[in-house]
C-alpha cells in the first residue's frame, strides 16, 4: 500500500489543473529546467550572464544533495519515499497561450530542496524521528506576465502538493512530518499562503582586522586541520549529535512545541562549496587548494562560505562542544574566528558576515563588548537579506513551533 501511495501520488501531481487556464507541473526535463533558469537570470542582479547562472544552476543540480533520494544511504533508511528528497523543480503554466513549444505556456516556476530533517512533537513522546523539510526556492514570474498574481497561485499550489503527501492515510510517517520553509527577497509577501517569517539577523563585520586586534589578538596559532571539499565527515557527525541533544534539550524547555532542525548533511556542505567554487572561477579569483573550514586539535570547527558575488566570508556553521565552561568556548570562538579572518587576508574578501543564530553575539560578552566598540566597522542586527519563513505543519501554529539551526546552514 505504501508503495502504491507514492506511485500514484507522484503521477497525479506531474499536472494538476487549478482553473479552466492554469495548471501546476513539477517538470524534469533538463531543457524546460535550463528554460526557468534562463529566465531567472535575465532579471539577476549578479556577476554572471544568462549562460554563467544555467551553468551554476545545471552544476548545483548535479550535486548529491540535489540528487539526495537516489544515493544508497537513502534508499536503505526510506525503503518508501526516498524519491522525495532531493531537488524538485515546478512550472505554472497558462494553458490559453499558444502551445507552440514545451515552455511558451510557462509563466512562473520554483524550486523546491527535500532534505532529511529531525523533529520532536508532542506525539513522539520526546522521541527524535525523521522529517522531510522541503526549502523553497528559485520563485520566479516572467516579466511580461506580473501582475496577475501567478507566483501566489504557484506556491498555493505547492503547498496543495506536499499537502496531498503529507495527509494520504498511507503516507511513511517522515512524510506526515514534513515542515515546509523558505526565504524571501520580498519580506511578508508569503505571509497570504501560510508562511510566518522567523527573522534572524546578521552581522556584518566590514573591518575584519580590527576584529582581530580587539577580540581575537592574534593571527590563528595552534595545531588546527584545514576543511577540503569532502573529508570532513566526521565532523559532520560530530554536529548530528549535537543537533540531537540540543532538540532533546529544547523539548524539555516546551514540551508541546514541534521542534524541528535540518539534519546535518555535509552534502549541504558541498552545495556551498559547488557555488563557491563555480563563482571563484567566474570571477578569475582562483585560489590553490581553496579552504572551506578549520578545525582546532579537539574538534571544534567552523565552516564557510566565499561570497566572491559580495567580497564576504560567510560562516556557515560554528561547532563547539557543549560541555566547555563559557570561558573556554569564547577562546575556542577567538581562535575560530581569527582563522576565518586569516582567510579573509588570503582571498582578498572585504568583510565578515554570520547570521546571529550561529554565533549569537550576547551568549560571548568579550565578543559583544568589542563589536559594540567598533562602531562603523560593524554593522550589527542587520536585517537579513533572506527572511526565513516557516509553514507551520498541520495542527500547530507558528507560536507551537520552534526552528533550531535557522541559519545560513539550511539556507537555499
Amino acid at each position: 500500500m505504501a508503495n502504491l501511495w507514492l506511485r500514484n501520488d507522484r503521477q497525479g501531481s506531474m499536472t494538476v489543473s487549478i482553473n479552466e487556464k492554469l495548471s501546476f507541473e513539477e517538470v524534469s526535463d533538463p531543457e524546460i529546467i535550463r528554460y526557468t533558469h534562463s529566465k531567472n537570470a535575465a532579471t539577476w542582479k549578479g556577476l554572471l550572464t544568462v549562460d554563467e547562472y544555467c551553468e551554476r544552476e545545471r552544476l548545483l543540480g548535479s550535486s548529491d544533495i540535489a540528487n539526495k533520494g537516489e544515493s544508497v544511504e537513502m534508499r536503505k533508511k526510506f525503503p518508501v519515499g526516498h524519491e522525495l528528497f532531493g531537488l524538485k523543480y515546478f512550472v505554472l503554466k497558462n494553458t490559453e497561450l499558444e502551445a507552440t513549444s514545451a515552455t511558451s505556456q510557462i509563466v512562473a516556476s520554483c524550486e523546491a530542496l527535500c532534505r532529511l530533517g529531525y523533529a520532536i512533537h508532542p506525539d513522539s513522546r520526546g522521541k527524535i524521528v525523521p522529517i522531510l523539510t522541503a526549502c523553497i526556492g528559485g520563485v520566479f514570474t516572467s516579466p511580461e506576465h506580473r501582475g496577475n498574481g501567478y507566483a501566489r497561485e504557484m506556491i498555493h499550489s505547492l503547498n496543495k502538493h506536499f499537502d496531498r503527501l503529507s495527509e494520504a492515510p498511507d503516507a511513511p510517517d517522515f512524510v506526515k512530518n514534513m515542515v515546509i520553509n523558505l526565504y524571501s527577497e520580498v519580506g511578508e509577501y508569503y505571509a497570504e499562503n501560510g508562511y510566518h517569517s522567523l527573522h534572524v539577523p546578521v552581522h556584518v563585520i566590514t573591518e575584519p582586522d580590527l576584529l582581530l586586534d580587539r577580540y581575537c589578538n592574534t593571527l590563528p596559532e595552534g595545531k588546527c586541520r584545514y576543511l577540503g571539499f569532502d573529508d570532513y565527515r566526521d565532523l559532520v557527525a560530530l554536529q548530528e549529535k549535537q543537533f540531537e541533544s540540543r532538540l532533546l534539550n529544547l523539548h524539555k524547555e516546551s514540551p508541546k512545541k514541534f521542534i524541528f532542525t535540518v539534519a546535518a548533511d555535509i552534502d549541504i556542505y558541498k552545495w556551498f562549496q559547488v557555488r563557491d567554487l563555480f563563482l571563484m572561477d567566474m570571477t578569475k579569483r582562483h585560489q590553490d587548494n581553496l579552504k572551506f573550514g578549520v578545525a582546532l586539535e579537539d574538534n571544534n570547527h567552523i565552516i564557510w562560505h566565499h561570497n566572491w558575488n559580495d567580497n564576504s566570508l560567510v560562516i556557515v556553521k560554528i561547532f563547539m562542544n557543549d560541555d566547555q565552561g563559557s570561558t573556554d568556548r569564547e577562546q575556542t570562538l577567538r581562535r575560530l574566528i581569527s582563522h576565518a579572518i586569516d582567510e579573509i587576508k588570503i582571498c582578498k574578501l572585504q568583510s565578515l558576515v554570520f547570521w546571529d543564530e550561529e554565533i549569537p553575539i550576547k551568549s560571548f560578552p568579550n565578543l559583544y563588548a568589542a563589536l559594540n566598540e567598533m562602531e562603523q566597522a560593524c554593522k550589527l542586527y542587520v536585517k537579513n537579506g533572506s527572511l526565513s519563513a516557516a509553514r507551520p505543519p498541520k495542527g500547530f501554529t507558528i507560536e507551537n513551533v520552534a526552528w533550531d539551526n535557522n541559519t545560513k546552514f539550511c539556507w537555499f
